[in-house]
């Protein structure tokens, strides 16, 4: 049961699916088991990351809702991308050493397996994200140039970077909305989705990256996802006690808001957002064009997600919420997400 109603949330723009998505999900979950996701360390934490909490996420779904055009192999490699950022993200803070050097030498490690000539000889994998880059990065970056190859890598340091962030405010929540909506397009990894989306429709050309209107339209993208997803989640994370690093509670500590004034509020900045998004499909260059429609169906697709999913519709199993002082339940160096075991 939610503690406030949902707002309404307009949506100017059409959503359409994916043909390949049954064949995603098969594809997904079986690569998923492979790289090790499901291995019983990470289900200690079932209402976060097991496999009954993957399924009723519907991962393959929000993939084949944002990506409807892409041929099957590439929906594939996609989500799997989308997989190992979401398995970081889910288990990141609770598995953490509340060590800030150790978890930089962890980010700096993964780093390692996204090399930017994409072929460069690796370190072996020891955990399921370093599996999952090991094997997607030489598949992604030979379509590749250099520059893009670079961005992309530049994406993903910035959702990890995002991910220290969070961690450096755990005990210590931001209570500035204006530099949490900063913050956010970082850790929330949305800038990492529209380089990504590149690979499906083909590269923009160097000259529209600069273009000050297709600036706008990603940050309207990546801004607009991040906070409806702060509206709708907002109830499992105060479950969890992760809701420090959500939008609405921001709002609602910084400014001194009830909780639906602040809901209200958020959302409100959605909108207008959504609204930018909406101008930039006629104020951008026409060879960028195709690629800010992309970004608007995506964002439309990204709602219907989380309409449909179970992640956010029901009730995460009841676990303690996180004593964020100390370290973990989980806190074994046998549990830790980045240990660096060999997999058999």
């Amino acid at each position: 049961m939610r503690s406030q109603p949902q707002p309404r949330f307009p949506m100017p723009f059409p959503s359409r699916l994916n043909p390949h998505l049954d064949r995603a999900r098969t594809r997904a979950g079986a690569w998923a088991h492979r790289m090790g996701m499901f291995d019983p360390e990470y289900g200690a934490r079932p209402g976060r990351w097991s496999e009954r909490t993957f399924e009723q996420a519907d991962f393959p779904l929000f993939i084949a809702l944002t990506h409807p055009d892409a041929e099957a192999d590439e929906l594939d490699l996609v989500t799997a991308w989308h997989l190992a950022l979401w398995f970081l993200d889910d288990l990141f803070l609770p598995l953490h050493r509340h060590d800030h050097a150790s978890d930089v030498a962890q980010v700096d490690r993964l780093m390692t397996f996204l090399p930017l000539d994409g072929f460069t000889r690796l370190p072996r994998p020891g955990t399921p994200v370093e599996r999952a880059f090991a094997e997607l990065w030489p598949r992604t970056a030979a379509t590749m140039g250099p520059a893009w190859r670079e961005r992309f890598i530049g994406s993903v340091r910035s959702f990890l970077d995002g991910m220290l962030w969070e961690l450096a405010h755990v005990d210590h929540a931001v209570t500035d909305l204006v530099e949490y909506l900063g913050a956010r397009r970082d850790f929330g990894g949305l800038r990492f989705t529209a380089v990504l989306m590149e690979h499906a429709n083909g590269e923009l050309h160097p000259g529209l990256l600069c273009d000050r209107e297709v600036r706008t339209a990603v940050d309207a993208f990546v801004d607009a996802v991040s906070l409806h997803n702060d509206i709708v989640s907002y109830d499992r994370e105060r479950g969890e006690g992760t809701v420090g690093n959500n939008g609405v509670e921001v709002a609602r500590r910084s400014l001194g808001l009830g909780l639906a004034d602040a809901t209200a509020l958020v959302n409100d900045l959605l909108t207008a957002r959504v609204n930018t998004l909406a101008r930039a499909g006629a104020a951008v260059p026409p060879g960028a064009r195709p690629f800010v429609a992309s970004l608007q169906e995506a964002l439309a697709g990204s709602y219907r997600w989380h309409e449909r999913t179970g992640r956010f519709r029901q009730p995460p199993d009841r676990v303690p919420a996180p004593a964020w002082g100390a370290p973990q339940g989980l806190g074994t160096s046998a549990v830790r997400l980045f240990q660096h075991a060999p997999r058999n």
